[in-house]
């Protein structure tokens, strides 16, 4: 008989949302993130690890947006975080902000990511020419820019209906984990980059990785400090296909690495 509860207590402890191990400083949730190989700031899938949670050292903490609550404190992390390159800042879970351990980034990219240029990806017709004109302005800088920055050179003029498109084209980058978000040591605002061209060792090895290979590493890093996996709603949450995800659990229960259970209310095999 599988003791669910027991076994969703261990990861509670494991992801930092107990209040015997919660992460009180981001010195410790560079380490959390190290372990965990992907967490997003705030709540936003019950089977990705949170860094809110693991302050709080509670699961059912509720947000504010108040500056001085607990997660306007959380919120200020991304700074001591991000200046001290502790993981890449993007979006992944559910296309919100994520931190993504630099061991893990590779197979993340492979996964997740587009590892054409963006000026490939245009001319396939996989890329808008709002989208493409941002890449360009971050090709030609040959470096980071800061929002204002980007949208000059964009062409992106200040403007709602401007902003809009704008956020629009960035979404679209973001969802092919082409864009990265950097943070400037001397200014408070957020600067941006292209992932291909920041990280181009990291994409390179993604290059050379197999699926199988990257869904490996990566399962076997989640499962590690996840405990179990749920793969319906782990594969929606990463915007991956459930028959593929299934594969690789499969794969790593064929060489007994991992269990596969039945959880009560859960559709389909999960596995431990």
């Amino acid at each position: 008989m599988i003791d669910v509860l027991s076994l969703h207590n261990q990861r509670l402890e494991r992801w930092c949302q107990i209040p015997e191990t919660r992460t009180t400083s981001p010195e410790a949730a560079v380490g959390l993130i190290a372990r965990v190989g992907v967490a997003t700031l705030f709540p936003v899938s019950p089977e990705i690890p949170n860094l809110f949670y693991a302050f709080v050292g509670d699961p059912h903490a509720q947000t504010s947006s108040q500056w001085d609550s607990p997660a306007g404190h959380v919120y200020g992390w991304r700074w001591a975080l991000g200046r001290q390159a502790a993981a890449l800042y993007t979006a992944v879970v559910r296309r919100r902000p994520t931190w993504v351990s630099w061991d893990l980034l590779p197979a993340i990219i492979c996964l997740r990511g587009a590892l054409r240029r963006p000026e490939e990806l245009y001319d396939r017709g996989e890329l808008s020419s709002d989208a493409r004109r941002i890449a360009q302005a971050l090709e030609e800088s040959g470096g980071v820019l800061s929002t204002g920055e980007l949208r000059q050179r964009a062409g992106f003029p200040v403007g709602k209906p401007q902003r809009a498109a704008y956020l629009k084209a960035v979404e679209e980058l973001d969802s092919r984990l082409l864009l990265a978000k950097m943070f400037s040591v001397d200014e408070d605002e957020m600067r941006h980059a292209l992932v291909t061209v920041r990280y181009p060792e990291q994409v390179e090895v993604a290059r050379q990785m197999t699926r199988e290979e990257v869904l490996d590493q990566f399962l076997r890093t989640y499962l590690a400090q996840a405990v179990y996996a749920l793969p319906t709603v782990l594969a929606k949450h990463l915007d991956l296909s459930e028959v593929e995800l299934r594969a690789g659990l499969d794969r790593l229960v064929s060489t007994h690495l991992v269990t596969s259970v039945t959880f009560p209310g859960q559709k389909g095999a999960c596995y431990m």
